[in-house]
């Protein structure tokens, strides 16, 4: 499994397993544990109080990324809101599976989330869920709606594959833009590590921005193998019917230069016909947040209604 680089954040998490720890001033506690998933062990880190009843658990992207470069959403965390985190089957610090196919379905996703859920002894939590964490939070509502206050749903996968198919499209001739003016190297094959680092760029509105290295939410670490395995298994999909009856509170952020493209996310908001959606399109913003801090944190914040910090 390819990996970027790992920035452990010194200072925050003193020990790791079970411990509890605040280690600096104004910092959230954090816990990190192994949680035990149908057929998989998960890496879970929670920050701030769960016992608050007011908790987040964050769905990563990818498929294939681990959590790691969603820690910056621990900046909610406090004594009245806990924020969560997970490494998905097969990436980061979680165990891993057999390489096969029937292990990445997106029922599995949805069964590692609720024990995910089940660890942090709430019993309704919120979802925001990223790119490919978008579909496993639809996906999550739909099976176990009595367990999800509401949804943040940031560039978002939609609830076809034929709308997927069409931002694969899309995505390519971002590509292939980039390799014609040199940002991206064409002539590395796609397993190259250089060659996984510099396809983020595509995503991004600027493709010269980067994630901070000493900041929380720094580089997504990568699987290539849970990619392949998982497209494989979700293939075809079609949740149109399921996520029609969501009910529940829903934020959809979209950047506007995002290269999965606008009728990606108009897909999504028109599926969610009963639900209460809010939607925001982001300017000078691509696929993952960071390029828009400014933007993005006081918006969910207000969604959430999550209490100011310290």
């Amino acid at each position: 499994m390819f990996r970027f680089k790992m920035l452990l954040i010194g200072g925050l998490v003193c020990m790791g397993g079970l411990a509890l720890s605040a280690c600096r001033s104004g910092e959230p506690a954090v816990r990190e544990s192994q949680v035990q998933a149908p057929g998989v062990t998960l890496y879970v880190r929670v920050a701030g109080n769960p016992e608050s009843g007011h908790v987040l658990i964050a769905i990563n992207g990818g498929p294939g990324f681990s959590s790691h470069y969603m820690l910056d959403l621990e900046q909610f965390a406090g004594s009245d809101f806990a924020v969560v985190t997970y490494d998905q089957r097969g990436t980061g610090r979680s165990g891993s599976v057999p390489p096969e196919a029937a292990h990445f379905d997106l029922l599995k996703y949805v069964e590692d989330l609720e024990a995910v859920r089940e660890t942090t002894g709430a019993d309704k939590v919120h979802l925001l869920g990223h790119s490919w964490g978008g579909l496993v939070a639809m996906r999550y509502a739909t099976l176990y709606p009595e367990r999800v206050d509401s949804m943040v749903l940031v560039g978002s996968a939609p609830p076809t594959w034929q709308g997927l198919a069409a931002c694969f499209q899309r995505i390519n001739a971002r590509i292939q833009q980039l390799e014609q003016v040199g940002i991206i190297p064409a002539d590395l094959p796609w397993d190259d590590p250089r060659r996984q680092e510099a396809l983020l760029r595509a995503y991004l509105s600027d493709p010269h921005f980067w994630f901070p290295a000493d900041a929380r939410g720094s580089a997504p670490e990568y699987s290539l193998l849970a990619n392949q395995l998982t497209w494989a298994a979700v293939q075809g999909y079609d949740l149109s019917a399921e996520v029609a009856r969501i009910e529940q509170r829903v934020l959809i952020w979209w950047g506007e230069d995002d290269p999965a493209g606008l009728p990606m996310a108009e897909e999504t908001r028109d599926a969610l016909t009963n639900a209460q959606v809010e939607y925001v399109v982001a300017t000078r913003c691509g696929h993952f947040w960071h390029e828009c801090p400014d933007a993005f944190y006081p918006r969910v914040r207000a969604f959430l209604d999550v209490p100011p910090g310290p």
